[in-house]
């Protein structure tokens, strides 16, 4: 394992730390005792963009100080700012963000050595339209733009093959795009702290899994301590160039079409860390997505650099002191490098059956790192687990590739018993679930689904209430009535029935619950402790429901703040989000009323006037009378907020009856029906928004490399 007692060793001071932001003059800064690779900048003239350039001109672009390092995290310019420059990447990775419609950047493109930034700014003399930050540690060539448009202007022979090109290469760009899908790249680390957990077999199991997704490569990389065919400290023997030609060739094992994997041997030379951001940069432009698999017995300053230069951190551990000690240990050693930051280290704790390791999560949580999944069933040997380890594994791969899919069920009584038939059109057609939230009535069936019961049993266990006195098994009446009219415990221990004492750590499947806090009105999400105990708050209806007390705070219906809660997906990170809302909006309400008039005309019979005038003196609810009158009022509150969170989604379901009232559980093969139905209605485009990744296309970058063979 990793010598951790390392990192406690005293570290000698700078003088002035480098701001994040602006460039670096040395690799020193970021790491001490580091020394950055040679450039051949002989090698650079050949560019379709430096090419362009007079012999003269270029000779003092290349001598002079154009040549830049960028830490991790800088920023290269921002959208909106003027064109000053354009820059070549001579080693490192880019990325282009752009604001989504929820305010939220989102990463646009990324780019590798070879590529150019900022040149379309430049030729359409427009500020830049994306904000470009510095993915992984970068040397970029800076080439100003004054003395640009000066070159254009002086011969337009120049200015009219730097158009070409410019064209050329987002030509080249966009149908890369449509015959390949838009792929987000990643280089994603994974450190197994733990020494039962298999890691070979595990991060080859993820990296198989994020190659599964769709059409791109895929390369694990293993930086090992034992002896490989090649080690970390060949590179500076290999020509350091920008060209079409992976540099490992020779090492690289192709499993099958389109997955590669490669070990080299990390040796016992801390300097060696140096290679790790050019290595990373150079597979990161072969591959579109990199898995790093980081082990723990080669040297501490490899082991941190290769973390602080990924997309993605994920430490495997177990619950146990020791690992706890040992994550500590890096996170500190990881902050002091990276200047704190150390928000893409996600800790996954693979844990026992039965195992909830409620201490580590509460002292992961107060370090600032929560427990980011649990992982159960997981392999001791070479086997793959169980399949609760399969779907972890899948959604770990679908995180990897930014395309997690959330559910949002939403508030509604009775009528949420429409969210059972849109989990059995999911399963049914193999559509898997990453996340759930849900408020209410959608949170105590989320929670179900979530524990591992499928809609079938789910189907069976609405059934059990059927008929006219089936809700009384349901009910537990207050006496005196002065916070509500019943209490939640026999609906939780109701659920208890299916889902015992689970924690949310004991979930198969990620879940939000949605309660209000009574006293300041606020959203609150629960994700952690007990399931059942949340899902009481959640479903608190005020005034009918005697609020839920919770660790001394007291809470009530989740629908009142949140009734359909898609922003809890898009806060958990959740790319693409299908909501089911059951509230239907007025205008739906008037068209139904308006037609019952219609069809029914305005006559009522003498037994029809017995029968509801008998129903309101003793059922309180009666349409009409207080607790239907309440209900109806917190309904249209929750319809405005549905409405408005529903816009979010990228698919919207509405299995609507406004024929019903939200204790109507003597039928609930209706309710089930209409949200079979609403789901089958748009069942293509839920298969075309979760499984947008299908078929297998060749890698543009891997067909032009000698000795590499594309998918």
């Amino acid at each position: 394992m990793i010598s951790w007692r390392k990192l406690m060793t005293p570290k000698p001071k700078a003088d002035a730390a480098p701001q994040r932001g602006s460039p670096l003059a040395s690799p020193a800064d970021l790491l001490p005792a580091l020394s950055p690779l040679p450039i051949d900048a002989e090698a650079l003239r050949p560019h379709p963009i430096l090419s362009l350039i007079p012999p003269r001109l270029l000779d003092r672009f290349l001598a002079g100080p154009a040549f830049a390092e960028y830490p991790k995290g800088t920023v290269v310019f921002k959208a909106g700012a003027p064109c000053d420059a354009i820059y070549l990447i001579i080693s490192g990775r880019c990325e282009s963000l752009v604001r989504g419609d929820n305010g939220v950047s989102v990463v646009e493109e990324v780019f590798g050595p070879g590529d150019t930034l900022g040149e379309r700014s430049l030729l359409n003399h427009e500020p830049h339209r994306s904000t470009v930050t510095v993915a992984t540690h970068s040397v970029l060539l800076r080439l100003p733009a004054a003395e640009m448009r000066e070159l254009f202007a002086g011969d337009a022979s120049i200015a009219g093959r730097f158009a070409q090109t410019v064209t050329e290469r987002v030509r080249r760009a966009r149908e890369n795009e449509f015959e390949r899908g838009a792929v987000v790249r990643r280089i994603v680390s994974l450190l197994p702290l733990a020494s039962r957990i298999n890691a070979p077999a595990v991060t080859r199991m993820l990296a198989k899994a994020v190659h599964g997704l769709g059409p791109h490569s895929t390369l694990l990389l293993h930086i090992t301590s034992g002896a490989q065919r090649a080690a970390l400290g060949d590179w500076p023997d290999l020509e350091r160039t920008i060209r079409s030609e992976f540099r490992f060739q020779k090492e690289l094992r192709e499993n099958e079409s389109g997955f590669f994997e490669l070990a080299l041997s990390a040796g016992n030379e801390p300097r060696n860390a140096g290679f790790i951001a050019p290595l990373l940069s150079h597979c990161g432009h072969y591959f579109d997505f990199v898995l790093l698999h980081v082990d723990p017995d080669i040297p501490v300053p490899i082991c941190i650099e290769s973390m602080i230069q990924s997309d993605l951190s994920f430490v495997l551990m177990q619950p146990s002191m020791q690992n706890l000690y040992d994550f500590q240990l890096l996170i500190r050693e990881l902050s002091d490098r990276n200047r704190g930051d150390c928000l893409h280290v996600k800790p996954i704790l693979f844990a026992e059956e039965h195992v909830a390791a409620s201490e580590m999560h509460a002292t992961l949580k107060q370090l600032g790192h929560p427990v980011h999944s649990f992982a159960r069933g997981f392999p001791l040997d070479e086997s793959r687990g169980d399949h609760r380890f399969v779907l972890h594994i899948n959604r770990l791969a679908r995180e990897i590739a930014r395309c997690r899919v959330g559910l949002a069920f939403s508030s509604g009584g009775a009528k949420g018993l429409a969210h059972i038939g849109v989990i059995q059109v999911l399963e049914e057609n193999g559509i898997e679930i990453d996340c759930i939230s849900g408020a209410s009535m959608g949170a105590y069936i989320g929670a179900i689904w979530a524990y591992g019961l499928d809609g079938v049993v789910l189907e069976k266990l609405a059934h059990e209430h059927q008929g006219r006195w089936g809700i009384w098994s349901l009910i537990d009446p207050v006496l005196p009535p002065r916070q509500g009219f019943m209490q939640t415990g026999r609906i939780v221990r109701r659920l208890r029935r299916s889902i015992g004492e689970a924690h949310f750590s004991d979930l198969i499947r990620p879940l939000r619950i949605v309660a209000t806090h009574l006293d300041t009105l606020e959203r609150v999400v629960f994700s952690s402790g007990d399931v059942a105990e949340s899902v009481a708050a959640s479903i608190a209806i005020p005034g009918v429901c005697v609020p839920v007390t919770l660790d001394g705070e007291t809470y009530i219906d989740g629908g009142i703040a949140d009734p359909l809660p898609v922003d809890v997906l898009e806060e958990a990170g959740i790319e693409r989000i299908i909501a089911v809302n059951v509230i239907p909006p007025p205008e739906r309400l008037r068209c139904w009323l308006e037609m019952e008039r219609e069809q029914n005309g305005h006559a009522i019979s003498r037994s029809d006037k017995l029968r509801r005038t008998f129903g309101q003196q003793i059922n309180y609810f009666a349409h009409g009378n207080i607790l239907d009158t309440m209900l109806q009022a917190v309904n249209g509150a929750q319809t405005r907020v549905a409405e408005g969170a529903a816009l979010h989604a990228d698919v919207l379901l509405r299995p609507l009856a406004c024929d019903a009232s939200w204790h109507d559980f003597t039928n609930p093969g209706k309710y089930i029906a209409l949200g079979r139905k609403a789901a089958e209605e748009q069942l293509g485009v839920l298969k075309s928004l979760v499984h947008s990744y299908e078929g297998k296309l060749p890698n543009p970058h891997l067909a032009d490399a000698p000795g590499i063979r594309a998918a």
